[in-house]
């Protein structure tokens, strides 16, 4: 029933959009090995190659038809309209565009099957509006692009926001505040499907995005979000408020969807599951770091019990940060989920280098359960200098040599032929004193000469005196 009455609001909604103008149902599409996108002059359809919705229609991937609620809305000079062009599909690029002309500003809406940042496979839509002045004059525009999601055959699937958490009720985001992704699923438990949303950086950033009901939709830059009231059927907008685009100027308004990748470790009553936005560290646009990584964490209890005391933790390495490390739940009920978002940042490097960071959780009833680990690639950032870790030389320690006490007998050096006018008035002065009787050291044979000579002068005195007796 509840898709009866969408399906006639929606007829009624185009109808009155498009009143006085012939719309035409035939579709324009493109496929890679992931997934199928299609459009019609005024709506877009996605699905897995399976065939699975991404996007609530009426239609199936195959097929040359379309009839999705999902649409681009676009102001020039404060004239709101539904965008309705004729697109042409390029089978090469996976790309569906088409072209009009809106109050004088040239408008593309173009819808790209790209690579997604985990590994690359081909199962992301890039939907572009872009917008080009070819007048001599200044023209205000603005644009939304509504998404009205569905997973498979759900089409009040919640959302999940990265850094928020899950949300039930319609919840609207302004500027910074802006979450850098989305995620669309019924529960850990079975996740069979997940679609994954984001939004353009820097200059094609949205000024607002809502998570909200297709039942909220209206023919509107801005629908009313009312907090108060919850998503039920699960729409989002993405939009772009009025800019003035000058003679020659371009803008681009972009919004991502596909499919999302969760990776979930069912080895107990406690699951752990988690998603991440890249699968590595890029350096940012100054060229002096890194974008940040975002990886969330899920818990949810899928026993017949309330867990209690659960926790969640991040490891991650030296020159890699992530904040508060360990999340706490005091209990966690049957069928409940909690989830967090760790933002990554690593230290710039002057050489490449790969880090681990390791996902676990626990309780008290189950204990630790199978942790989860994710490699990442730190690229090396131009002209930084290397850092050289310090290195610490062991101590060598030196025995103390003990050194003898040693007498050293002076040493007399005679002169000789060289020796300076100094030398040889100083051996004058000696022999002088040797004359005068006294005693040098060094000088002991000239003084025991003399007494022998002494001696034997007593010795002759004394033998003449006794000869002549």
């Amino acid at each position: 029933m509840k898709h009866i009455i969408k399906r006639i609001a929606a007829t009624g909604v185009a109808a009155l959009l498009a009143a006085g103008t012939v719309t035409a149902v035939s579709a324009a599409r493109v496929a890679s090995d992931h997934i199928i996108a299609k459009t019609s002059n005024n709506s877009l359809e996605l699905f897995s190659i399976e065939g699975k919705k991404l996007l609530f229609t009426y239609g199936s991937a195959s097929g040359d038809s379309a009839s999705g609620t999902s649409r681009f809305y676009v102001s020039v000079d404060d004239n709101f309209s539904n965008l309705y062009v004729d697109d042409t599909a390029d089978n090469d690029t996976y790309t569906i565009s088409g072209s009009t002309n809106e109050y004088g500003v040239d408008v593309t809406r173009r819808v790209q099957i790209i690579p997604n940042s985990i590994n690359g496979n081909l199962d992301t839509v890039e939907f572009s509006a872009v917008f080009t002045n070819n007048t001599d004059e200044s023209h205000t525009v603005a644009c939304r692009i509504f998404l009205d999601t569905m997973v498979e055959d759900n089409d009040y699937a919640p959302f999940r926001i990265t850094g928020v958490g899950s949300i039930e009720n319609r919840t609207q985001f302004e500027g910074n505040d802006i979450p850098e992704s989305f995620q669309v699923f019924n529960s850990l438990s079975n996740p069979s499907m997940i679609g994954t949303g984001s939004f353009a950086k820097g200059t094609g950033k949205p000024d607002i995005v809502q998570f909200s009901s297709y039942r909220a939709d209206s023919n509107t830059l801005i629908p009313e979000c009312d907090p108060s009231r919850t998503t039920g059927d699960s729409a989002v907008n993405a939009i772009w408020t009025n800019r003035t685009l000058a003679p020659g100027e371009s803008i681009v308004c972009t919004a991502y969807y596909g499919i999302g990748l969760i990776d979930i470790q069912e080895s107990s009553e406690l699951m752990l599951g988690a998603t991440r936005n890249t699968s590595g560290f890029t350096v940012n646009e100054d060229g002096t770091g890194y974008n940040p990584i975002k990886l969330t964490g899920y818990v949810s209890n899928n026993g017949t019990g309330t867990l209690n005391s659960v926790a969640m933790s991040l490891t991650v390495p030296d020159g890699v940060s992530c904040g508060e490390a360990t999340v706490s739940y005091p209990e966690l009920n049957v069928g409940a989920e909690k989830q967090h978002t760790w933002t990554l940042e690593a230290t710039p490097s002057a050489v490449e280098k790969t880090v681990t960071v390791t996902l676990e959780a626990v309780s008290a009833e189950t204990g630790k359960v199978e942790p989860m680990s994710y490699t990442f690639t730190i690229p090396a950032i131009e002209g930084l200098e290397p850092i050289v870790a310090p290195t610490t030389e062991p101590e060598t320690t030196v025995p103390e040599t003990t050194v003898a006490e040693t007498t050293v007998t002076p040493t007399t050096v005679p002169a000789t032929a060289s020796s300076t006018k100094d030398e040889a008035t100083k051996s004058e002065a000696t022999a002088s004193e040797a004359n005068n009787g006294a005693v040098q050291t060094g000088q002991a044979l000239p003084a025991a000469i003399i007494l022998v000579v002494l001696l034997a002068a007593v010795g002759v005195v004394y033998f003449m005196r006794r000869k002549e007796n």
